[in-house]
């Protein structure tokens, strides 16, 4: 679970300081990033779905970061941090190693949402 919100956002700004020495960045860059947003908004959207119905005994959480039963304000959380953390990172690199970083987590969000849709989870916010 996020317990400490201040070093979380520690770790943030410290990353987001240390993209400002990236390459540039182009408007590929911006269309994947975008396409990676989307997939984590739907995944958040799912896993808010989790928080609103894990206390019935339906669904819970495999994130071990979030816990089994997060709350909606810990999922909010997370998941502003991490689009965040994505774009720092995706920012810092170079363009070659970028679109690697930035397709594979889009497949990897794309793998998240038809699971939790194939288990009958929807995007609730």
């Amino acid at each position: 679970m996020i317990k400490n919100l201040p070093l979380t956002l520690l770790v943030l700004i410290s990353t987001l300081l240390i993209s400002s020495a990236a390459s540039a960045w182009s408007k590929k860059d911006t269309y994947w990033q975008t396409a990676y947003l989307a997939t984590h908004i739907a995944d958040w959207g799912q896993t808010l779905d989790i928080a609103s119905q894990c206390n019935g005994g339906n669904y819970y959480e495999t994130n071990v970061v979030m816990g089994k039963c997060p709350s909606s304000q810990t999922v909010n959380t997370y998941f502003l941090a991490t689009a965040l953390l994505h774009y720092s990172i995706a920012h810092s690199l170079p363009p070659k190693y970028r679109r690697m970083f930035q397709v594979g987590t889009i497949g990897m969000e794309l793998s998240y949402i038809s699971n939790n849709a194939s288990i009958g989870l929807n995007v609730k916010f």
